[in-house]
Order: C-alpha cells, then structure tokens, then sequence
C-alpha cells in the first residue's frame, strides 16, 4: 500500500510540474516615469507589472534597459523576445503579439505660455506651425496621422522626449511651435528642467502602453496566456494595486 501511494504521489509530481515555464528575455528604454534604470536594474510600473505576470505565469523573464532606437531594433530582428512600452498599432502588430494594455496614457499637444494654441478636435489649427514630436515611437506615428492633410505644418522628430521639449522653450520650433507628447513623460521632464513657459494646448488621443512579445520566438500560445494572466492581474486589482505608488492609471481591463 505504502509502495502503491508513492508510485502515485511521483506521477502526480510529474505531471503538475510547469512544463511551460519559459526564460524571456525584455528590452526596455529609459521612459520615466513608466521605465527607467536604478541602481543597475530595470525598474518602474511597466517593469512591476511584468514581473507579477510572469512570477503568475512561472516564466523567468529578464529586463535591459537600452536606448530605444537599439531595443527597437533588436526586437524587430527577434534577438530578444519582448520589448516595451508599446501602443497597439500595425507596424507593432508586424512584429510583435501586442499584449493588452496596462497603463493608461494620453497624447497632448504642448506650446509656448502665450502662443494662443487651442486644439479641441480640428487639427487645422496646426496649419502654418512647426510640430516637434520623438521617434521612432507611437508619439511619432500619431503625430502623422494627426497633421495628415494639414497644408502648410511641418513635423520635427527628435531622439527624445526631452529634446522636444528644450527645443520648444527655447523656440527652436518657432514662437507658434508646439509638440506632441506622453502628458506623464513631458511634465516630468517639464519640472526636472524647470520648463516654465510651456503649457498644454490640447488633449490628442488617450490610449494604453503594452507589452510586444516576438512573433518569430513567442508562440500564439504562450502569448494568449501572457494576455491572460495581464487580464487576472487587472481583474484582481494588483495592476492598480502596483500602479499606485506611481500615481498612474490602470487600463480597462481587457482580454
């Protein structure tokens, strides 16, 4: 009998173990307030949140923060398994299983303290000014589809969020400039640099940063549990839970 139960419980110990447990390499960039380096490690809420999914999903997941334009491209060329931030869009979805969102984000135009810039919806105003905006990224995209069919506006892409922004206080984009960023991101930066003349113009979009898991190393399911176990989190209330020190909103909750 003892001999019988033994046999039983090695069976069962067989075939309850993770076989799905999987080691995943991230790439991340330096975007406070959502992802940054501190002492040596990738930390912020994106970084939480991922870490909480993949203790639930028994992965070993492992970050690097790299400036973007490098982590973008090396996860294009599929030498690491997943990058973020990342907003759902085709040219991410060419690439990536766009996980679903995780934070709740906004686009905001921004302009120069007396430029008289109002945008409520007719991106006509725009007309005639100079648009400052970082890319490669979301921002960038959004960007052009904002100004598509508005003559006479020209858009400026920098490397970062930062540089948008000096360059639009100092005038660089004209006294009627503006530029288009994370609302979060630009008033962080705004107060470390003591940007005082800037102001926001204008609510543009207001969408969800997420996770991109590699098509070519991500099997789809791997990456529909990946999205499940996003799901529970959120449904649960841990994402707002690690969220909150942070002072940023959850997205809707969504499968």
């Amino acid at each position: 009998m003892k001999a019988k139960t033994l046999a039983m419980l090695t069976v069962a110990v067989v075939v309850t173990a993770p076989a799905q447990a999987r080691e995943l390499r991230f790439v991340t960039e330096p975007f406070p307030p959502y992802t940054y380096a501190a002492d040596g490690r990738a930390a912020g809420p994106m970084v939480d949140v991922l870490h909480a999914a993949c203790t639930r999903l028994a992965w070993r997941c492992d970050i690097e923060v790299l400036p973007w334009r490098r982590a973008l491209g090396m996860a294009q060329r599929a030498e690491v398994d997943g990058i973020f931030t990342v907003v759902d869009s085709p040219e991410r979805r060419q690439y990536f299983h766009v996980s679903p969102p995780v934070i709740e984000g906004r686009y905001v135009l921004f302009a120069r303290a007396g430029s008289g810039l109002l945008y409520s919806g007719d991106a006509q105003v725009l007309s005639g000014r100079t648009v400052g905006a970082y890319g490669p990224s979301a921002t960038a995209l959004t960007l052009e589809a904002l100004i598509d069919g508005v003559p006479r506006v020209r858009s400026e892409i920098e490397p970062d969020n930062r540089t948008v922004l000096r360059k639009l206080a100092a005038g660089r984009y004209g006294e009627d400039g503006a530029a288009l960023a994370n609302e979060a991101v630009a008033q962080l930066l705004m107060k470390e640099d003591n940007l005082n003349n800037l102001q926001p113009a204008g609510l543009v979009k207001v969408f969800g940063y997420s996770y991109g898991l590699s098509r070519q190393n991500v099997d789809l399911a791997a990456a529909q549990g990946f999205a499940k176990a996003l799901y529970e989190l959120c449904r649960s209330g841990r994402t707002a839970e690690l969220l909150k020190p942070y002072g940023l909103p959850p997205s809707p909750c969504l499968r």
